[in-house]
This record gives C-alpha cells, sequence and structure tokens, in this order.
C-alpha cells in the first residue's frame, strides 16, 4: 500500500515497539490504552526528519474521557530514557480533534505523539505510551443503531463507496484527502456476508510508468492528485500539479484536458454518473461555496466551466447525463433548492427552505425503470439529520427516516445509490464515523416507485 501524507514526503523507518498503558487505578484516563504503535522517521517540508509514534487509542473503562493527551517516552537498547513526546487524538487525516471530544466506552481513536530526543545521534530501542484524559460524568448517547431500514457495516472513518455490483461493494477507510492506494480497503455485499479486508485491484496499476507518463512521481503531487480508476469504465481522471484536470488510458497514454484553469480553486471529489460522466466539486473550507462542473471521461465538457455555473452551498447532485445539478442557494431573495441546468443560465425552484453545509452529502437524482425521477438528499429536520426524497412528478418533498448521523464542523458525510436504485451506503468521516445501509424499500413513501 502506497502511503504519502499531504506535508509530508518520506516514510522512513517502522520500528517495533513495546506499548505500556497506565497502570495505576488512580491515575486519570485509567483504562485508557494504546495499542498497534509504530514509529515513523518522516522528512517534513523544510527538510527536517521528524519521528512521530502513530497507534491506536482505546478506551476500555465504562467511562468517557475528554482532555485526552498522550506522553511518550524513548529508550535506548540499554533502558536509559533518551527522548519523549507529546500529542492528542487526531482524524484519520492527521488532524488533532478538539479538547472537548470525548472517547466513549469501548471505542478507539487513532493518535499522534510528536517525538524529540535530548540529544542528537541517540538510537530508538522502544518507545512507551500512556494517555491521561479527563473523566466525563455521563457518556455521550451512541448514534441509534435500531433505525428500521438501516444497517450499520462499521464504525470506521470511511471515506469512499465503490458498487461493484448490484448487491455488492467495497469501501475504503483513512483521510477522504489521500489517494485511493493509501486507504485500507475492504469488500461486503448486501446478503449478510462479512466485512473482508482487501487490496484495491487497481492499486496493482499504479505503476512507475504510470506516475511518469502522468507526471506524478513526486510523491505529494500524487497524493494530491486524485487519481481514479471508475467502476465499470475504460478511462482514468486525475489532476497535475496545478489543478489541471485530465483524463487517459490506464497505462497513462491518449491524455485529454477537461479544464486547465482550476489552480485557484481545491478540488475536493468526483461523483460518478453513468457511462463514465462526472462531476468535479470544489471549495475552501467548510461553508464556502461550491463550484463544480460535468464532463466525461472520453473529453466531453459537458457543463460550463466552474467560474460560469451557478456556485451551490452544498455539494450538487447531478441529473445522469451531466446536464442539471440539484444545488442549493438563494436566487430573487428565494432560498432554497433549484435544478440548475449546467451550461445555460435557466434553472427551476424545487422547494423553498435551508440547506446545511458543504460537508453534507451531495443530493443523488434517481430515475428508476419506469422513468420517474426521484431526488434523494439529506437535510436537517428539527435539527436532526433526515433522509427526504423529492418526488419529481408531483413535486413533493418527503420525509423518510432520520439518520445515524452528527456532523461537526471539520467532518464530512457522503452517500452512494446502488446500480438498481435500491439501497444507499451514507459513510462519514470525523468523530462519528461509520457506514450504513439505507435500504429504501423498507422506507416507503417515495421508494415505493422504485424497483424492488
Amino acid at each position: 500500500m502506497l502511503r504519502f501524507r499531504v506535508i509530508l514526503t518520506l516514510i522512513v523507518l517502522l520500528l517495533a515497539i513495546v506499548v505500556t498503558a497506565q497502570e495505576d487505578s488512580d491515575s486519570p484516563g485509567d483504562g485508557l490504552v494504546a495499542q498497534d504503535v509504530e514509529v515513523l522517521s518522516m522528512v517534513d517540508i523544510y527538510g527536517q526528519t521528524v519521528f512521530t509514534a502513530e497507534g491506536v487509542l482505546i478506551n476500555q473503562s465504562e467511562t468517557a474521557f475528554s482532555d485526552i493527551a498522550l506522553i511518550a517516552e524513548i529508550y535506548d537498547a540499554s533502558g536509559t530514557v533518551v527522548g519523549e513526546g507529546f500529542g492528542f487524538p487526531v482524524n484519520a487525516c492527521g488532524t488533532g480533534l478538539l479538547p472537548d471530544f470525548a472517547l466513549q466506552p469501548q471505542e478507539s481513536q487513532v493518535f499522534s505523539v510528536t517525538l524529540e530526543f535530548y540529544a542528537d545521534g541517540a538510537e530508538i530501542d522502544r518507545v512507551d505510551v500512556t494517555a491521561q484524559g479527563t473523566s466525563v460524568d455521563e457518556a455521550l448517547s451512541p448514534l441509534p443503531d435500531d433505525l428500521v431500514g438501516i444497517t450499520r457495516v462499521t464504525d470506521q472513518e470511511v471515506v469512499q463507496v465503490e458498487w461493484t455490483e448490484p448487491r455488492a461493494f467495497r469501501f475504503g477507510v483513512g483521510c477522504d484527502q489521500d489517494a485511493f492506494t493509501a486507504l485500507d480497503w475492504y469488500s461486503t455485499t448486501l446478503d449478510g456476508e462479512g466485512v473482508t479486508l482487501i487490496e484495491h485491484p487497481n492499486t496493482i496499476n499504479v505503476t512507475d510508468a504510470l506516475l511518469t507518463q502522468l507526471g506524478l512521481t513526486d510523491p505529494y503531487l500524487y497524493n494530491r492528485s486524485f487519481l481514479t480508476f471508475p467502476v465499470n469504465t475504460r478511462r482514468i481522471v486525475y489532476q497535475t500539479d496545478i489543478n489541471t484536470v485530465l483524463t487517459a488510458e490506464p497505462d497513462g497514454s491518449f491524455k485529454r484536458l477537461i479544464y486547465d484553469t482550476l489552480s485557484r480553486i481545491s478540488l475536493h471529489g468526483f461523483i460518478w454518473l453513468p457511462e463514465g460522466r462526472f462531476l468535479a466539486y470544489y471549495y475552501g473550507a467548510y461553508g464556502e461555496e461550491v463550484r463544480y462542473f460535468t464532463a466525461s471521461l472520453e473529453g466531453q465538457l459537458i457543463s460550463a466551466s466552474p467560474f460560469d455555473v451557478l456556485p451551490s452551498t452544498i455539494i450538487p447532485g447531478s441529473t445522469p447525463d451531466g446536464g442539471r445539478a440539484v444545488i442549493a442557494t438563494t436566487v430573487d431573495g428565494i432560498t432554497g433548492y433549484y435544478l440548475k441546468d449546467t451550461f445555460y443560465q435557466g434553472n427551476e425552484l424545487l422547494f423553498e427552505g435551508n440547506a446545511p453545509g458543504n460537508n453534507y452529502p451531495a443530493p443523488l437524482y434517481a430515475i428508476n425503470a419506469a422513468g420517474q425521477a426521484f431526488i434523494y438528499l439529506i437535510r436537517l429536520v428539527n435539527d436532526a439529520p433526515t433522509l427526504q426524497c423529492f418526488d419529481m412528478q408531483i413535486r413533493q418533498l418527503n420525509n423518510m427516516t432520520v439518520l445515524p448521523l452528527e456532523l461537526t464542523f471539520d467532518s464530512r458525510a457522503w452517500t452512494w445509490l446502488s446500480p438498481d436504485g435500491t439501497t444507499i451506503a451514507l459513510a462519514t468521516n470525523g468523530e462519528k464515523s461509520g457506514l450504513w445501509l439505507i435500504d429504501l424499500n423498507q422506507l416507503g413513501t417515495c421508494s415505493t416507485s422504485l424497483p424492488g
């Protein structure tokens, strides 16, 4: 597996270490245990070697803890302490969690500890990591897991889902800004089979020859390229060092330019449509407007450029042909959801109402076998994240179910509709991460017209 960090360029060292937990029952953080710890030596953007200890912190107690800190002691072969470290729980992208993050009983969270040596030239024999925190009087209620039609697959930070068949898919766990080869991939089905750890089948196609062809031999550039091998398509898509978007054959040949004036905006992902079409979306930080375009892997531009389309406050959801997008915005003083032509100026108000931020999933535009169209979207209804369905035939918005979703400004959620239109995979990263399957056939309302 290729693993690159956004600001780090080289993993040099991997050491087996001894990890110890707090043993004193009166100590703060008793029950917090560090496991699966690795020591990594990396070169940062300033050319300096930085050592970190990274692993998983498990709360084995019946009490939740906040204000968590991790302390490390570095030992050489003689048993002498030659350095120390201090760190915090982090998300899959390595960003430290806020102090009020509470690790719930029997749950876990990854952490990172920065190591420092007392003198140059010291050698690491082992690193002992302990944790401490403040006990929280009342543990937070867990996200509901008994909702009708909703099944939880995992509590890991799932950031990608690829439907390989109507009842089978694989999913990637890790940082949403990392290349697909940096994720841990699993496969499962809707038929009750277990989750299996796999290697993504396209990992073997990311060769030195391909990266040379694409100009992505620098690990940093590769990791931010969004290189994607879409399921059941012939070509690939990626962005260059200046954010130019191109498609190519799987060996890197026959490149086709999509857009080359995108250096001012930040790509955050692709939404895949039928027959190799896709929507690319861009924004800066949480709360900023979203720009987008639609195109095909064959190099056909469908929409206007991201600088000419009407921006959205949410991630847009596209019609299957890429010709229209479901966006949220304010037009002539009316705030709501609109069906916007992606090339021309026309737009249609679907319904009035507030929209969540750009960290919520994009609407899903579905067309069933009878040609009926439905838009599935997630909004806050009475402060609860709720799956809604907008029936395009009668222009009616219906509530379908409350969702086990709890997002903060620094976490995101995504949805993917199964090829037969009967199941939605809902994933989220951050503190309340996970992957859920939503069986639309059990929810009624709009889904009663969908194929069974």
